[in-house]
């Protein structure tokens, strides 16, 4: 009987032994791998941040052993989520600042600004947020009431788009704009020959001389805070635009200490460097800085959107060209020639065709570049083969579609409006579309871009039908366009975007079946924890 125990003790000792050792255990989960069969699994081992192996149950448990398992009482995993297209550092910026998003009149930007001031010691007043279409009057405001309201206070506050900022007049006045100041690319709106405080697009510059600049301590704050509110979303990585060097040198530095998000960097494009793209550049576990993120035009909502024809509700105005396309042939050869990919803001016609030909210029046939096209929101229906022509990935924003909606077509009219917002007609250029959110434009969950680019639809369910649902993607494509696809136009691929050996060991679990629940209940996914590199981040 002794011997028999004994042996039985030997053969569970030695099975024990055998087992390979991992630093975590997930099981009993239902995860989506996201990989080329969209297959599932129900368990997966983790070592040294990576995914050393995924499986059925009886396949993880029996091959590894870790003193840390994880019981997912079959909750849903996926691939930690990627925005394609955010402003990460602008966001904690204006975390930190007066919030006037969802504001219905100017009068309550007025109230806001009046209670902000009531406890705060500046006397710079910096905001974002405000929507003209979203008031009873839908014009773009003044700074009268700022100037008479608020006299020893200098206030700044910046359209939710950012292509436009209500200045006071102290900020004008410091800055020498007149009623005669012009810029390529940008508009001092005047009224009865008096600039009205707004600034719209490259116009911007001509007050940032004059606006105090941000601490460093500030910075590492929003950074904190942009950290926090991502990995809250199930972000494990972003694709931050427009930043500058001394930026993302900020960003590399925080990685060695607090940073623990995933970052793909675009460089605003300066012309000081563009002679020495060779010279610039980061490529870390938690880092990637190896293009160049350039304007073409506006916003629509703005009407600073390039088109082709004159905006429908405003027969004079066809929007402001930013980068005319001999700089956008200079920056697309520069690129070219010096391996950094090229990302362009383009939202009308006029700016994705003269994109798409200075790139086509440039590409000439399909390739392996990645270059992007950023927000691609409304192309002609004979410009969008050339996505497909010049292998361009279109980067777009499922709830600029459902935030747009009510007043896009006022804007474009009924034939254009066709070709706008069209994520599937996109997609199927190249087979893919990265997804993301323009965050701080819109809001930061990805659960909210998969629902709209699924449903098609507001959060409060309008329209009843989902609006242009011939351009809803499906589940899965939603799926791997907020994981898999932004790592394909990220060059990340290999290491990121789906839960596959050897892969970072980046996921999120959620208490909802994305691919199989309600369409009401998507929007009402929690999500429970986060894990970077297999470290736990977040947790409900």
């Amino acid at each position: 009987m002794r011997i028999t125990f004994l042996m039985i003790a030997a053969i569970l000792l030695t099975a024990c032994s055998s087992r390979k050792q991992a630093d975590l255990i997930i099981h009993n989960a239902k995860i989506y791998m996201v990989d080329d069969a969209f297959g599932t699994a129900q368990a997966m081992a983790l070592k040294d941040g990576k995914i050393i192996e995924i499986g059925a149950e009886h396949q993880i448990l029996n091959s590894y052993q870790s003193e840390e398992k994880i019981d997912a009482a079959l909750q849903f995993i996926y691939p930690g989520f990627i925005d394609a297209h955010s402003h990460f550092l602008g966001y904690g910026n204006e975390k930190q600042q007066l919030d006037l998003v969802g504001t219905t009149s100017f009068e309550e930007v007025v109230t806001k600004i009046s209670s902000y001031i009531s406890n705060y010691e500046g006397k710079w007043i910096r905001g974002r947020g405000w929507d003209q279409n979203d008031w009873k009057i839908k014009e773009f405001p003044t700074n009268d009431t700022l100037s008479k309201l608020f006299p020893d206070h200098f206030i700044v506050l910046k359209r939710v788009d950012g292509h436009a900022v209500l200045a006071s007049e102290n900020v004008l006045n410091l800055a020498g704009i007149t009623s005669q100041s012009k810029i390529a690319g940008g508009e001092v709106v005047v009224f009865n020959d008096k600039p009205t405080g707004v600034l719209m697009d490259e116009a911007e510059s001509l007050i940032q001389p004059v606006i105090p600049k941000y601490s460093k301590e500030f910075k590492l704050n929003s950074l904190k805070i942009a950290q926090e509110d991502c990995f809250t979303e199930g972000l494990t990585t972003v694709c931050a635009g427009g930043l500058s060097e001394p930026d993302i040198d900020l960003i590399n530095e925080s990685h060695e200490s607090f940073l623990k998000m995933r970052v793909y960097a675009m460089y605003s494009a300066n012309n000081s460097f563009i002679d020495s793209l060779q010279t610039i550049g980061y490529k870390t576990e938690r880092l990637t800085a190896k293009s160049i993120k350039l304007y073409t035009d506006g916003a629509l909502g703005s009407r600073g959107a390039a088109l082709l024809a004159p905006y429908s509700d405003d027969s004079l105005n066809s929007g402001l060209i930013i980068a005319p396309e001999d700089s956008i042939r200079k920056w697309a050869k520069a690129c070219f020639e010096n391996n950094f990919q090229l990302n362009v803001h383009c939202i009308g016609d006029r700016a994705n065709r003269i994109t798409l030909d200075a790139m086509g210029s440039v590409l000439k046939t399909a390739n392996d570049r990645r270059w992007r096209i950023e927000h691609a929101q409304v192309v002609h229906k004979d410009d969008q083969p050339k996505f497909g022509a010049y292998t361009i990935i279109p980067s777009m924003q499922p709830t600029h579609a459902t935030s747009d909606m009510y007043w896009a077509e006022d804007r474009l009219g009924s034939e254009r409006i066709d070709q706008a917002y069209a994520l599937r007609s996109m997609m199927n250029q190249n087979g893919l579309i990265a997804l993301g959110t323009d965050f701080p434009v819109e809001h930061i969950s990805p659960i909210k871009t998969f629902y709209a680019a699924t449903v098609r639809k507001d959060i409060s369910g309008f329209p009843e039908d989902g609006f242009a649902m011939e351009e809803a993607l499906s589940r899965q494509e939603a799926l791997r366009g907020i994981t898999i696809w932004p790592a394909v136009a990220n060059f990340e691929d290999s290491v990121k975007g789906s839960l596959e050996v050897g892969k970072y060991a980046d996921f999120v679990m959620l208490d909802q079946d994305l691919m199989k629940c309600s369409k009401e209940a998507i929007l009402k996914s929690n999500i429970i924890k986060t894990w970077v590199n297999g470290e736990l981040v977040y947790t409900k």
